[in-house]
């Protein structure tokens, strides 16, 4: 019920923001897209989903074979339950482990979504970095103060991560709980999980295949997503330059971060349209190319992964 709540408001300030740059401006825009290029703007998304299961594929290779398919549903089912949490990305990582763990196993499910995560988290902080150094000049003051602050953040929760998935003491009690949640009836005390997550972790983390794979297809979505953004904006008539899409992509990961409505519904549409007003775009069709990028990369993939997640079969029987 609270979810439904918080979505409507996120839609109500959609609606207000549309507003505030003007709604028959964003209408007429929007309806004035070029189909085949948002179409193969959809496609790319898709693309990208499938890149991130093939990650979880590549990952957990170490340890058995898993079919796209199977990884495929596991990711998406994790992404919606992200996008549905107040702050995005990381939020569906216990579905996956408990997905997972049919296949694996819960302590090496946890280590394959643990580097997974890793993987997200830093190639997300390198590419705000690199913005941040190569852009610093071309970046408002509020905007560059703004990616300082997620670098910070960022690089916070990295150290957190890392510090957890090393300290013994912590990680055993995170095991013991998953165990306790994720396999009803399971004696997990009679097995050291933590032990058995380390020795999994470790073997991932010291694989340089396994590693360059996890971030090669990292940096790979990156990549695409500003493809993806500077199609949508073509499909309506505007040619962002290449450092644009960047700054503007940089700007939406950083609000994605910030404790909010779901997929941090307004701000996004708000800041990311002002971002784009900044470098001289008209303000119907910043907002407008900006709604359509959004329903791609943020309705779609709810619906979709949601469609999903009610659909799978929970698993009943979990190797140890």
């Amino acid at each position: 019920m609270l979810t439904k709540v918080l979505f409507a408001i996120g839609v109500i300030l959609i609606a207000l923001v549309m507003s505030f740059f003007g709604l028959k401006e964003v209408v007429a825009t929007m309806m004035t897209a070029n189909i085949f290029l948002i179409t193969v703007a959809v496609l790319l998304q898709l693309l990208i989903l499938a890149l991130l299961a093939l990650r979880i594929i590549l990952i957990a290779k170490k340890y058995g074979k898993i079919g796209f398919v199977e990884a495929f549903k596991i990711s998406m089912a994790g992404i919606a339950i992200s996008l549905l949490t107040p702050i995005a990305k990381i939020g569906g990582e216990p579905l996956k482990i408990y997905l997972l763990r049919k296949r694996l196993g819960v302590s090496k499910a946890t280590a394959v979504i643990a580097v997974d995560t890793i993987a997200e988290l830093v190639s997300s902080l390198l590419m705000i970095f690199l913005v941040f150094i190569i852009f610093a000049k071309d970046v408002p003051g509020v905007i560059f103060s703004s990616f300082a602050i997620f670098l910070v953040i960022v690089a916070a929760l990295l150290l957190g991560l890392l510090k957890l998935l090393l300290n013994p003491g912590w990680m055993r009690r995170i095991i013991k709980w998953l165990g306790r949640n994720m396999v009803k009836f399971a004696k997990v005390n009679k097995k050291d999980y933590a032990k058995l997550f380390y020795n999994a972790f470790r073997l991932l983390i010291r694989d340089k295949k396994i590693m360059l794979y996890a971030f090669g297809v990292s940096f790979a979505t990156k990549i695409i997503e500003f493809v993806r953004m500077w199609i949508v904006f073509a499909a309506i008539g505007i040619f962002l330059p290449p450092g644009v899409v960047i700054i503007l992509w940089s700007v939406i990961l950083v609000l994605y971060l910030v404790p909010w409505l779901p997929g941090s519904l307004g701000l996004v549409e708000f800041f990311g349209t002002g971002t784009l007003i900044f470098f001289g775009t008209a303000s119907g069709a910043a907002a407008g190319g900006l709604l359509i990028d959004r329903f791609i990369s943020f309705w779609f993939v709810l619906i979709f992964g949601l469609l999903i997640a009610t659909t799978m079969k929970l698993p009943k029987k979990v190797r140890r």
